[in-house]
């Protein structure tokens, strides 16, 4: 009898891939799902990184949705919308029309457009205006926070001086503001993630990181007129020119008188620049806010030192054959000479800023309460920023007092 040979038949294929409803597919083998879908014409698949099949269909719905608002974005982009400036003009005009910012803080923001705008064209060669959402990269944004930092050329409002680097602050203002714009572009589906966050992801030289704030060493009275005195002292000038050396002593004169003047009322710089001879009391001298929540008018009593300046400034100016009416200084700023004065006095650099917290300091050191020096600051908020910004003094100058006190016979 023949055998019967039975032909042998090839094994089955393992199947690999289970492809279930609406693109989701599922890896047998491990189990893990995964979303298949195009991108640009372009057949993709990504992984949901789970192998449970409710929490998949989730994030498959999650992938489809993103991936439609890339494809919308890539039609609005084509059709000339959705470029940086587009976005930036957008975001200038609710800024605007937000009632809660004030008219300085609106133009604080233009001027950070502007600068924005301005230092990116010269960094990377091409318009920000022009340029896609989706082209900017946490590589550039770094780029351009260095390059703000240490080779954007600027020059200071009312000087002739060019600079070279923007300090921290102003960077992170403009960091800040491309952010906002990167969040504009978000939420009208032009990317779909912000490419960089605010707090420090760009590395440790990144100047999105907060800069520590530097501890100010007061100085002694004695350093203090030093300052003062150096400001008043003309450089060197063309002694064959008598007219223009009155000029610059007059100048010299004017901003050691304007910096006096603050540390001795604890003035702002626009309030000390807008201060008129009228507004002079007998023990005191008012003071005009200027407009804002934080600046109110009062009355700041004229300490000796106060007094003594009006008086300086009295004769000054009626020797100059001018009278004693309408505005005290000419000058409505002295940096550059504060500055100076404070290298020559070997003193760490002050701003107009420091000269209010001089103010300050002394006041609280000579035992005035903290809530009534925040009345002479012009506070609104009944001494709670001075409390938290000179606090410590009150501590230490209550330990101090309280170590005089002996009970010994």
């Amino acid at each position: 009898m023949d055998s019967i040979i039975h032909p042998v038949m090839p094994p089955a294929k393992k199947q690999v891939w289970e492809y279930l409803a609406n693109g989701l597919v599922r890896h047998v083998p491990t189990g893990n799902f995964y979303s298949r879908f195009q991108v640009h014409g372009k057949r993709t698949m990504k992984s949901l990184e789970t192998d449970n099949a409710s929490v998949a269909k989730l994030r498959h719905l999650d992938k489809l949705a993103q991936n439609e608002r890339t494809r919308q974005s890539g039609v609005r982009a084509g059709a000339g919308k959705g470029t940086m400036g587009d976005i930036l003009r957008e975001a200038i005009e609710v800024y605007e029309q937000n009632t809660e910012h004030s008219e300085k803080s609106k133009v604080c923001f233009r001027a950070s457009a502007r600068r924005l705008e301005k230092h990116w064209g010269v960094c990377f060669g091409s318009a920000l205006a022009t340029t896609r959402p989706s082209k900017v990269t946490a590589a550039l944004v770094e780029k351009f926070s260095n390059y703000l930092s240490t080779q954007a050329v600027w020059r200071r409002h009312n000087t002739r001086k060019i600079r070279k680097g923007y300090g921290p602050a102003t960077a992170n203002v403009t960091l800040e503001l491309l952010f906002r714009v990167m969040t504009f572009a978000k939420a009208r589906g032009f990317v779909t993630e912000v490419p960089f966050q605010l707090k420090g992801d760009l590395g440790k030289k990144s100047l999105l990181k907060p800069e520590p704030k530097k501890k100010f060493d007061f100085p002694t009275q004695k350093k203090i007129q030093e300052v003062f005195a150096h400001m008043r002292t003309v450089g060197k000038a063309p002694t064959d020119q008598p007219e223009l050396l009155v000029y610059l002593q007059r100048r010299a004169n004017e901003s050691g008188d304007f910096a006096e003047f603050m540390a001795y009322s604890g003035a702002r710089v626009e309030e000390a620049a807008s201060w008129v001879w009228e507004d002079e009391r007998d023990n005191s001298i008012f003071i005009r806010g200027t407009k804002t929540e934080s600046s109110k008018n009062r009355e700041v009593p004229k300490i000796p030192a106060m007094v003594a300046l009006l008086k300086r400034m009295k004769e000054r100016r009626l020797a100059e054959g001018r009278k004693v009416t309408g505005r005290a200084f000419t000058v409505t700023q002295c940096t550059e000479a504060l500055t100076t004065a404070c290298k020559l006095a070997g003193v760490q650099r002050w701003t107009h800023h420091t000269l209010r917290h001089l103010f300050a300091t002394r006041c609280i050191e000579s035992g005035v309460d903290v809530p009534t020096v925040s009345r002479w600051l012009g506070h609104s908020d009944g001494g709670a920023l001075a409390m938290l910004t000179y606090g410590h003094l009150r501590k230490e100058h209550s330990e101090a007092q309280a170590a005089k006190v002996s009970f010994a016979a």
